[in-house]
């Protein structure tokens, strides 16, 4: 049962060039012939971010900081669509490769490789507008070396939560709807547009124990130029050793029933 799970996770590894294509082939067609091509997305995002660090400026009276707000929200939200992809994009993914799967020997993790890979490419069009609009608003910063170390956590979340939610999301549908709207509810919850020392202690003490929080914070801290507090770590690294606990014992016995569910 574990041997044929690994050797799942190897083969699809070993189609790396494969999904890798696929992943940007998937993404650059959409937006085939138009001007700005996928950095749309990008830009969507940060008239999303703007809008918020506007309303938030004004509800925390903090207007004369919109140059240092705007970089942490879109910062943020950047960051949270890679902390938040086994509830926005985990519930739909076998089950929208489901052609594939009844038509292909692929193996099955090669689909959340490439899930993953797409949302990896996302982020990296995101954080080229984050870095222009740092430049233009005179707080561009260097970012900071444990970028290196916090991106292979946070993909291993990734990949191991969004394997074990996709996988129960096919078998139970309804989750398909619930979780996207959970993933809208902790993305207000979390520190995207508030900071955890300027809040209240209670709502402070919910960001220490909120994952999403950990795998967010490490990948935005050093995009701000400075290491992400201890317990980010701390949550973050917890949330990636949960999903390998998650993985080892949801998708091993569950693997071989994808093809019936999707």
């Amino acid at each position: 049962m574990y041997k044929k799970a690994f050797s799942d996770l190897t083969r699809g590894l070993a189609l790396y060039r494969v999904w890798i294509y696929q992943a940007w082939h998937e993404m650059s067609a959409k937006y085939k012939r138009t001007l700005l091509g996928p950095f749309w997305m990008a830009a969507s995002t940060l008239v999303t971010a703007m809008c918020l660090t506007l309303v938030w400026g004004i509800l925390a009276n903090r207007l004369d900081h919109l140059g240092e707000l705007l970089p942490y929200v879109l910062g943020g939200m950047i960051c949270f669509s890679l902390a938040g992809f086994m509830l926005n994009d985990g519930p739909v993914l076998f089950v929208g490769f489901a052609g594939m799967i009844r038509n292909h020997a692929n193996p099955y993790s090669y689909y959340v490789l490439e899930a993953v890979c797409k949302a990896i490419l996302t982020f990296a069009h995101n954080v080229v507008v984050y870095y222009v609009v740092c430049a233009c608003l005179g707080a561009l910063t260097i970012p900071h070396w444990s970028f290196v170390l916090a991106l292979p956590i946070v993909i291993v979340s990734m990949y191991t939560w969004g394997t074990v939610v996709s996988l129960i999301s096919a078998r139970f549908r309804d989750l398909q709807l619930l979780l996207p709207y959970i993933g809208q509810l902790l993305f207000f919850l979390s520190p995207v547009m508030w900071r955890v020392v300027d809040m209240a202690r209670g709502r402070a003490l919910w960001a220490q124990f909120n994952p999403l929080y950990g795998l967010l914070e490490v990948i935005r801290s050093p995009l701000l130029g400075q290491m992400a507090p201890p317990h980010a770590w701390a949550l973050a690294i917890g949330t990636s050793v949960a999903g390998i606990i998650a993985w080892l014992a949801v998708y091993p016995p569950l693997r071989k029933r994808i093809p019936f569910w999707v």
